[in-house]
């Protein structure tokens, strides 16, 4: 419903409009009535008008000064202009004022009726005009971040883009930072099992994180599965430190590692060059592994600290090939790890090519494969699909872990080959020690001596390799089972009785004390609570 505005000095032709139009039947209604262009004024500025029918020539102030003011101040109101013969002059001035609706004095209820009728037409085409570009504006709006996304994404990896269609599309798409010092954040997501949702996320962190620290991100895009922010402002130190919280943040919502790049800072025109800097930094992750922040300060290092052709002499003095595949052999696990860390350690402070570094941990893994097909380990292995895995591996710490679950697996199997009697040995024992919980006597001393003949240091120890629990504590542990087990059958409990049962007969006071030591119950509060 439009609002209409009223004004004629002349009071007869000001009522007769306002009682003849029948106002609703183009959707209006009459909201007010002025006698002159002074009265109209204040009436406007109280509640403006959505159309204003006026007499043109009016005391105090006239219908032409009247839209003059008016034109400024309330550009949306519609005016219509009465007039007469003899004030043609005057509206067409109105005309200049944008006005394009009036009557011609004396008109009639149908003139009228047509002339209003026009004015709600046009201030309805205007209402649809501006719903329109209200849209087109929020479509904009909307997708507007993913054409920028998309155009920093053309800088950085095509090569015919230049500082000439940065200038012309950076006008265009807002994006007036050709003069600033910049960066490149590179982030990848280590591990596989990761989604757009994840990307998502780490957008999401990074931005509120940086922006807590007055820190700016220029455009953001992803590349594959990475994502790459161009910011600007702060120090490289203030940047590691905001990467720092992105990272611990994202690690505690999501339990998964980033790896970020950093570039140097730069200007817009070197942006494929800080793109490329922060591919080399992520390649760099093959030495300091997943979940770091590397710098190009990280992967500038001088040739002497690299090995040449010695490299591999020199690997030789640190790991003797047949003292790794004896100790292989031997089943000795522990010291089997301590020659490939020490190995590794070495490769990780040399930063050898690495095409080297994944030759050299092929033939140490031939070597596990060697062993693990002769002699008494020999059986299927499923390590074929780690050979395939080595050319792949993205960091040194991953050729370790490779090199480290091989060799694991592969020892193993003879350290169990060399420890079955042993283990026969503990079965004999548990057995032994289940068959006589009553027996008072019963000690590893006992066993070690009549049962077992083996040294009792010896067979201590070897019970709690196999166990992982020391022997006195494992009989108690049995006892206090087996009476659990002879308390929940009995209808009423006799602990002398229960106490002589399980090893206790002469101190059934003391298997009081033992029973809720580990229970934390006596015997006969667990009864109750069985109950």
């Amino acid at each position: 419903m439009y609002n209409v505005l009223l004004v004629d000095d002349e009071r007869i032709i000001l009522e007769g409009i306002a009682s003849v139009v029948e106002w609703d039947k183009h959707g209006t209604r009459l909201a007010g009535k002025a006698v002159d262009g002074r009265e109209a004024q204040q009436m406007i500025e109280h509640n403006p008008p959505d159309i204003v029918i006026t007499d043109i020539r009016m005391p105090e102030m006239t219908g032409i000064e009247l839209i003059a003011w008016a034109k400024d101040k309330y550009p949306g109101i519609v005016f219509i202009i009465l007039s007469g013969h003899e004030e043609f002059s005057s509206a067409q001035t109105a005309m200049k004022f944008g006005v394009r609706h009036y009557l011609l004095k004396p008109c009639s209820e149908q003139q009228i009726m047509q002339v209003l009728g026009e004015a709600v037409a046009e201030l309805n085409e205007r209402a649809s005009k501006e719903a329109f570009l209200a849209s087109t504006r929020e479509s904009l709006t909307r997708v507007l971040p993913q054409i920028q996304a998309q155009f920093l994404k053309e800088c950085m990896t095509n090569k015919t883009y230049g500082q000439k269609e940065w200038d012309y599309y950076g006008h265009l798409l807002g994006l007036d930072i050709t003069g600033l010092q910049v960066r490149l954040l590179l982030f990848d997501l280590d591990g596989k099992d990761y989604d757009f949702e994840h990307l998502f996320a780490l957008h999401n962190i990074s931005d509120e994180l940086v922006k807590e620290r007055g820190l700016t991100i220029l455009l953001n895009t992803t590349i594959g599965d990475r994502l790459v922010l161009l910011v600007e402002k702060g120090t490289q130190e203030q940047w590691l430190e905001v990467l720092a919280a992105i990272k611990a943040m994202y690690k505690r919502y999501f339990r998964m590692e980033l790896t970020v790049a950093v570039s140097s800072p730069g200007t817009i025109p070197r942006l494929r060059r800080l793109y490329k800097e922060t591919r080399e930094c992520l390649s760099h992750r093959f030495y300091v592994g997943e979940g770091s922040i590397i710098t190009p300060e990280d992967i500038h290092h001088d040739e002497e600290d690299l090995l040449e052709e010695g490299a591999d002499n020199d690997l030789d003095a640190v790991l003797d090939r047949d003292a790794f595949a004896l100790a292989v052999r031997s089943g000795n696990r522990e010291q089997v790890q301590h020659m490939i860390k020490t190995v590794f350690t070495r490769l990780k402070s040399s930063k050898m090519p690495v095409g080297f570094i994944k030759s050299y941990v092929l033939e140490l893994h031939l070597i596990l494969l060697r062993q693990a097909e002769s002699g008494q380990a020999a059986g299927p292995l499923i390590m074929e699909p780690d050979l395939l895995q080595i050319e792949a591996l993205g960091t040194l710490e991953q050729a370790e872990e490779v090199l480290l679950r091989a060799a694991g697996e592969i020892t193993k199997r003879y350290y169990d080959t060399n420890m079955q009697s042993q283990c026969r040995v503990i079965e004999q024992v548990i057995r032994y020690v289940h068959d006589h919980l009553h027996d008072e006597s019963l000690s590893l001393s006992k066993l070690s001596q009549e049962i077992v003949y083996l040294n009792v240091d010896y067979l201590g120890k070897l019970f709690r390799k196999e166990t992982g629990e020391k022997f006195s504590n494992y009989v108690i542990q049995m006892r206090i089972e087996e009476a659990k087990r002879l308390i929940d059958a009995a209808e009423r409990v006799k602990i002398i009785d229960i106490a002589a049962k399980v090893g206790f007969p002469n101190n059934p006071q003391y298997f009081s004390q033992v029973f809720k030591k580990v229970t934390g119950l006596t015997p006969s509060e667990y009864k109750r609570r069985q109950e």
